[in-house]
């Protein structure tokens, strides 16, 4: 039933992301991926996993509604959305890969990184933070974090 999900969840994404670039005026866009190895230690012996951040920013951009229609008109800059997909590799199921997809509003002094803990890794952005259990294949977000992330997770045969 969850693949399901999934794979009706795919096209649907696709849909809103056409439809939403075609109906924004002047958009920026950024794409990146960052791959990262980690350890974790399970029954005194440290497993690597692998974690894969593909990362998709859509800067909107507007015009000024305070200009005078002019040829040269300054834009009105809005916060970006920023949207991860992090895929978990840690070869505990053969079956499912797992997937997450992160988003939150970026504002100009956000930094984002990927930090090994104990038990997984952790999302940070600024002074928030996202934690991803490996063993247990959980993330959690402190309370006062929850309004920022906003997490989607999912998983693919593979």
């Amino acid at each position: 039933m969850k693949t399901l999900t999934t794979l009706l969840y795919i096209p649907m994404l696709l849909l809103v992301g056409i439809n939403s670039y075609g109906q924004s005026t002047n958009p920026g866009l950024m794409n990146a991926t960052i791959h990262k190895t980690f350890s974790v230690e399970e029954n005194g012996v440290e497993k690597a996993y692998n974690i894969k951040v593909m990362e998709h920013r859509n800067y909107p951009m507007a015009f000024d509604k305070s200009d005078q229609k002019t040829e040269s008109r300054n834009r009105d800059s809005k916060p970006a959305l920023v949207t991860k997909l992090i895929a978990v590799d840690s070869n505990n199921d053969k079956e499912y890969e797992h997937y997450m997809v992160l988003k939150y509003r970026r504002s100009v002094t956000d930094d984002f990184s990927v930090m090994a803990t104990d038990k997984g890794f952790a999302v940070k952005v600024k002074d928030r933070t996202m934690k991803y259990f490996v063993k247990e294949g959980i993330y959690f977000i402190d309370n006062k974090d929850q309004d920022f992330f906003t997490v989607e997770e999912f998983k693919e045969i593979g």
